[in-house]
Parts: C-alpha cells; structure tokens; sequence
C-alpha cells in the first residue's frame, strides 16, 4: 500500500515517501533506562540471540506472510509488520526465565517513534526496562539489564501513517551463543534514502495528453457500473462488521487470504498477489480459488513497496497468468499516463510478449482539498490512462490526503464531501470497473482517511462512504 502521484495541481507527494524514512519528531534519541546506539549492523553479531527461533506473537499482522514469526526467524529477507494503527506490540516467548542483556531492533522503514521495551515472568505482570518517545528507526542497539522470561516491544506512535515493521527483533543474555559461521549474509541496515526512490514528478494542471501508445490495443468494452464500490481492508477491533456496514460491494487486504475478515455473502472478495516474494503455489492456488479477479504486484516502482524491476515483474507474469483469472497489471504508485514509465514499459513488454493484462488498477492522492479541483485531477488522471491503454480502470487506492510536507490531511468535512462528489463521478466513467477508498479501518486519535473507528462508529467519511450507490 503507498502513496501515488497523481498528475494535479496539488504539490506532488514524494515528499510523502521520506515519511516512512525520517523521523516526524525528534532529531535526537530521547532515553531513559538504557542507553541507545544506532549503527550499521546489530552489536553481537556474533551471537545467536535468544529470541531466534522462539515463539512470537503480535498484536495484529499487516498480512499472512509478515507474521510475528518472520522477526525471530534470524533472516535477511522476512519481516513482521502490524496493521495501521497505534499502539502495536511484539512479544517473544523466551522459554524460561533469563538474564537480558541486549535488545537489538532492526527496523523496516516503518518504524516506532515512541515505544517501550517490557519483560515478564507470566502472568500478564508486564516491567517497562526501555522507553523512548524519539525512536529514529534503523538498527538500534539497547543496553540493558533485566531477567525474564517474555520480552516485549511495545509500539505507542509510528512514524507514518503506516504500521511498525521489524526486520529482526532480537534478544541477547547470558544463555546466547557463538554459531557456527553461516553463509547467509547479515542484512543491512534500511537505508535512509534509499537511490531507488523517484524523483517528484514536476504537478501539471492539466494532465499532458498521453502520446499514441507503442503497443496500440483494441479498446475493450467498459465494464458496467454496478458493484464498483470497494475498500481497502486490514484488522482491527470489529473490522468484519465495519465492512459489512460500509456497504462495500468488493474488499481486498493486499494477500491472497481474508487475513481473519469475514464478510457479506454480497461482498467479493480480491486477492492480491503482493510482490516477487508472494509468488508461491500455495499463495497462487488460494488466489485461484477466491474468485474471478487477481491483483497484480503493490506499487513495483517504489522501494519501500513490492520494488521490482519491469523485467522481473515480466518474468513473472506467466505465473499470475496461468490461474485463468481476470488480472490486473501491476499498480503503479505514480504516472500512470506517461509514456516511458514503469507502466508503460511493463505494458509494452507484456504486448510483445504476447501476456495477457485484463485491466489496469491505479493509486492516487490528491493534495488539493477543495471538491471540485480534487475530482477534476483525479477524473483527468483516470482518463489520460484509459486514453494510452483502453483497458478497464480499477482505481484501488484513493483519498484526500497531501504528502508534500510530511503529512497533511483534510477536514472531516472535506474529506466527506469528496468522498460524496468521487464516488458520483466514478459510478458515471463506463471505463472506471472498480474503485477502492484508502481504507476502512480509522484511528481513533490522529487524523486519517478511514471511514470507521474501532467502536464501530461511521467517520464522515464513513457516513458519505456508506451513502454511495
């Protein structure tokens, strides 16, 4: 899931992708109880932690394959990262109580600004032996003194509105070892800035007309506008009646499994193959057997997202084919309409190639609060792209928020009132099959673009949303 740029005359929004890699408060580590160190790599490489291997829960898990587990399972590639809303927790069962020494956090771009380090002997007793309100992500080593037999990380404040994500949590004591050496490498630090990130796309007021497209295909026939209202789903208190009061025709959670969501006989549910890593057999025969429809990669032109390269997404794309589903091409996070980016490129390669893409899924956040300036962008945007690909539009993620400077989002009120004039304007484009609001969980303290609250309480945006036909 991600921001997207969209062609408008709203501030682009790559500046909103520093937000998963600088810290939104603090420019120095506050700490209270243990000293914190941020280095390359975890101090104690040397050791085998604790934690490796161990048992670990968490409070919620953003999808099937970034589980709690992936933080404990010692490699370089997995991670666990939570659902999108404060607090969050982790918590690694060490098997018997024992002396702690260090606790290493090795975070993915999204990390906590403000979270505690907690141990237990059992019993629900939790002691709080770290705390701190200006995390700064990256790799952070924790010097600390303390004996238990559960250690917890517990998240009160991210850094973005996504969730906490943890490449490796890892707890050292008296009981760690000296391994034997492995040739699987030690995994880097996040980058702060990673070079692969684009560059902003200088705004347009009007989007340019999209030149003749390399790949010319016949226009397909434009789907019907009934059971176009969708959303974007991930867990929280009451999540399943939520959707079914949202009056959401179709859902989706970036997975190819439900992730614990119930849902209306009436609401469909999408799978998503997610990224390289998500084609499996296992996850690739539970997409087939969702339902009609298959998403394609999540935003593969951004680093902090599926970040595959066209070739690479190409050299998979059989794969996705050979279910038989009707597939959406990869989401790309921005620029859509333009010829010679990510979408294009892949577009044309799979023409060569002879693979198949059945429709084309977009992201896209404007930064222009007033209704009428948001609904023209977005209409533009959506038609530049069906005008290069004439191929059925799903518009999986969209909403009012403005990414330029950190993170700015609109009144309730606003927020509401494009979400009552975007929807009328999606139901009327023959072209636009579906489309996805970014999302439906809300938090209950900090402004967002959800549409219900954990009590089960409609936003404004919710009431508007529930509203839509």
């Amino acid at each position: 899931m991600s921001e997207t740029v969209p062609r408008t005359t709203a501030p682009g929004r790559r500046g909103g992708r520093q937000v998963r890699r600088i810290a939104l408060a603090g420019a120095f580590a506050a700490v209270l109880g243990a000293s914190v160190l941020n280095g390359a790599s975890p101090a104690g490489a040397a050791e085998v932690p604790l934690s490796q291997g161990r048992p670990a829960t968490a409070s919620s898990s953003e999808r099937g394959d970034l589980s709690a587990s992936a933080a404990v399972d010692g490699k370089s590639n997995t991670r666990w990262s939570s659902a999108f809303r404060d607090p969050q927790s982790l918590q690694v069962d060490l098997g018997r109580s024992t002396a702690i020494k260090k606790i290493v956090l090795n975070w993915e771009n999204a990390y906590a600004t403000a979270f505690q380090i907690q141990t237990s002997t059992g019993g629900g007793q939790w002691k709080t032996i770290h705390t701190t309100t200006a995390g700064k992500g990256g790799v952070q080593t924790l010097n600390v003194s303390a004996t238990g037999r559960y250690v917890r990380l517990y998240a009160t404040k991210r850094s973005s509105r996504y969730g906490v994500s943890l490449w490796e949590f890892q707890v050292f004591g008296t009981g760690s070892t000296t391994p034997v050496p492995s040739t699987t490498p030690t995994k880097p630090a996040p980058s702060s800035s990673p070079s692969s990130t684009p560059t902003k796309p200088a705004p347009s007021t009007t989007p340019t007309k999209p030149a003749p497209s390399t790949t010319p295909t016949k226009p397909e026939v434009p789907a019907e506008s009934s059971g176009k209202k969708g959303v974007g789903v991930w867990q929280m208190s009451g999540v399943s009646a939520a959707l079914a009061s949202s009056g959401a025709n179709w859902y989706y959670t970036w997975s190819t499994n439900h992730n614990g969501i119930t849902a209306p006989a009436s609401t469909e549910f999408v799978p998503m193959i997610w990224g390289a890593a998500s084609v499996t057999d296992a996850n690739l025969a539970q997409a087939k057997s969702a339902g009609p429809y298959l998403l394609g990669f999540n935003e593969p032109d951004m680093a902090e997202q599926s970040n595959m390269t066209v070739d690479k997404a190409l050299s998979l794309w059989p794969k996705l084919t050979a279910t038989g589903q009707k597939l959406g091409a990869p989401a790309v996070a921005y620029g859509g309409d333009r010829a010679g980016g990510w979408l294009d490129r892949f577009m044309s390669g799979a023409a060569q190639r002879g693979y198949r893409v059945d429709f084309i899924p977009l992201h896209w956040y404007g930064g222009d609060f007033n209704t009428t300036n948001a609904v023209g962008q977005l209409k533009s945007y959506l038609q530049a792209v069906y005008d290069r690909y004439h191929k059925p539009i799903w518009l999986t993620e969209y909403a009012l928020i403005d990414f330029s400077k950190g993170v700015r989002f609109p009144t309730d009120a606003q927020q509401a009132a494009f979400v009552t004039a975007s929807t009328k304007m999606l139901a009327s484009l023959p072209f636009v099959q579906r489309y996805a609001w970014f999302g439906l969980p809300s938090s209950d303290t900090e402004p967002n673009s959800g549409l219900f609250h954990s009590n089960g309480v409609a936003t404004p945006a919710g009431r508007a949303f529930q509203a839509a036909s």
